[in-house]
């Protein structure tokens, strides 16, 4: 998940007595249609972070030239806080007329009417790509629209010249040469992981990996009423070779697990010669660690079937049901939606377009040429499908795989607890 950390329940709780003061001074209210120069006035929130509030503030600067009647507040929370801040503001029935939201988070408001339809549902379903729509999709009807394609899967970071150094004239093409050319790429002293040939041990990319491995032999993990099937010989086989990276071949081990810095950062300071992670990685190797020696390549089918992918629906754009200024609400998401201002925006922010026309232009591409390897595989995305609660759900997942890894656990045994506690966490928020 592009950015982030989440954060610790102590910090949701010590953040919401002061949450008044991480926004500007102003609270939402979407029941005044009008501010004090007559003009429409819209409310609109998002998360903290800074290329996405430029992209923002551009689009709202344009908006606001072309509509000199309507007038935009734009206010911005850190997103340890953010989601706590919208459930808030909608049980208070306070809410902004637009919000920004995780695709994962919004089933929990479209589904209890708290969200406005957009219009034209039918004809803007086949404009976007599958796995980005999944969350903003109800009954087949859109409640918003994703700004970004939340890709983790697909591709890896490289060192071109450790391969080289290694003997490896290019990238692994299948996954028996990913795993021998691991093996060859690791680095240890004494029994200690030097470089890591293969690291794919972070909070989003153990689950992401497993639930891909099962859709890349034909499988499926959804069984009925949005319970989890992790009993499949497909599972099975999936987190066995996952596991073994850890336990058998010792590609990458948990040392940094759970710790302050991401994969990413690792592979940038040089402890790992294959990375596998999203492509906004690829802005903190340029920009924090000006490193240029590097590659974004694709990661090998576990088959020989396309390298399917689960993907959660990234981040995108909401207007409340209740909001006094709907139809402007919903004017300003379609206008932030067109071909070119999205194209502006993905471009600024360094993310995938969830939007077809948009990753189609060559200009995506000319100026983000590492998201090649991204762009090639986005029709083979499959939304990761309804699930409750994002965090505790690859929680689960991440903790068993820790003890599955370690032999704390058997693969039949883990995955036996995984099911049984996702499902149970699944029935508690029907």
């Amino acid at each position: 998940m592009r950015i982030f950390n989440f954060c610790i329940v102590f910090a949701i709780t010590c953040a919401m007595f002061a949450i008044s003061g991480c926004a500007n001074d102003s609270e939402a209210d979407s029941s005044a249609p009008s501010n004090a120069q007559g003009k429409v006035k819209l409310v609109f929130w998002s998360h903290q972070e800074d290329a996405f509030m430029n992209a923002y503030k551009k689009v709202i600067s344009d908006y606001e030239a072309l509509h000199p009647d309507v007038s935009i507040d734009y206010q911005t929370f850190p997103y340890d806080v953010y989601n706590q801040k919208l459930k808030a503001s909608f049980s208070a029935k306070n809410p902004p007329d637009i919000a920004e939201m995780f695709g994962t988070w919004v089933p929990e408001y479209s589904k209890n009417g708290l969200l406005a339809e957009m219009p034209g549902s039918e004809q803007l379903r086949t404009e976007y790509y599958e796995a980005p729509l999944g969350g903003y999709t109800l009954n087949g009807k859109l409640y918003g629209l994703p700004l970004e394609f939340n890709i983790e899967n697909g591709g890896m970071l490289i060192h071109p010249q450790m391969l080289k150094e290694h003997g490896i004239a290019n990238p692994p093409s299948t996954w028996d040469e990913l795993v021998a050319d691991a093996k060859t790429l690791t680095v240890r002293d004494g029994n200690r992981i030097k470089v890591k040939g293969f690291d794919f041990v972070s909070g989003d990319n153990i689950t992401f990996t497993f639930l891909s491995m099962i859709l890349q032999q034909n499988g499926k993990y959804w069984g009925e009423n949005d319970h989890v099937d992790f009993q499949t010989p497909e599972a099975q086989k999936a987190m066995t070779a996952l596991t073994s990276l850890v336990s058998v071949d010792k590609v990458a081990d948990l040392t940094t697990f759970g710790g302050e810095l991401d994969t990413s950062d690792y592979f940038f300071q040089g402890s790992s010669a294959m990375t596998y992670r999203g492509p906004w990685t690829v802005a903190a190797g340029l920009n924090t660690y000006k490193v240029k020696d590097f590659e974004y390549v694709p990661v090998p089918s576990f088959t020989t079937n396309p390298p399917s992918f689960a993907a959660e629906s990234g981040w995108g754009i909401v207007a409340s049901e209740k909001s006094k200024q709907q139809k402007a609400a919903i004017d300003f998401i379609t206008y932030i939606s067109s071909n070119d201002r999205l194209l502006a925006w993905n471009q600024r922010t360094f993310t995938v377009p969830a939007k077809k026309p948009v990753a189609e232009n060559p200009e995506f591409l000319k100026s983000n040429p590492y998201m090649k390897t991204s762009l090639d595989i986005l029709q083979l995305g499959k939304w990761i499908g309804p699930i409750a609660d994002r965090d505790f759900f690859f929680k689960t997942i991440n903790d068993h795989f820790q003890l599955m890894a370690t032999g704390q656990e058997t693969v039949e045994t883990g995955l036996q607890n995984i099911e049984k506690t996702i499902n149970d966490s699944q029935d508690q928020h029907k």
